[in-house]
């Protein structure tokens, strides 16, 4: 698939939020995005000062996205993917893979030295993210506590 990539501002288009409820309610994630609840996660994040954001575009359709911050670190900047999204009808084609090629050579050239998510273990996720050459590092537990 050939696709064309587009930078992603600080307005949201409704058919990313479209797409990020289609995502994250749907498995493994079976989430309760609303539209609502979906704009107020989105949309801050594209405001933010270091945020950078991709999608892929096929037809002038929207195929997937990922988001996501610059931090500085003592030893260079780390990006942080806060979102990776695409469309159902396309997981296990490649879109996912293709997006983050292309997304991986661009924060490249901005000066980005590691990238670094968090994700659900033992499943399709984790496993895409071991494709494309993440590794568990560990060193880092990520833990939570519902009060």
């Amino acid at each position: 698939m050939g696709f064309v990539y587009k930078k992603i501002g600080e307005d949201i288009p409704d058919e990313m939020i479209q797409l990020f409820i289609e995502t994250f309610n749907s498995q493994p994630w079976n989430d309760n995005w609303t539209v609502q609840t979906a704009s107020k996660r989105l949309c801050p994040m594209a405001r933010a000062e270091r945020f950078f954001g991709l999608g892929a575009y096929q037809d002038n359709k929207l195929y997937g996205f990922v988001m996501g911050f610059f931090e500085q670190y003592c030893d260079g900047v780390e990006f942080t993917i806060k979102e990776f999204a695409v469309r159902n009808t396309e997981r296990g084609q490649g879109v996912g893979s293709q997006l983050f090629m292309e997304f991986e050579k661009r924060l490249k050239e901005m000066g980005a030295k590691k990238i670094i998510l968090f994700t659900l273990k033992g499943n399709l996720t984790e496993h895409f993210y071991e494709r494309n050459g993440f590794r568990t590092d560990p060193k880092i537990a990520f833990m939570n506590k519902t009060i």
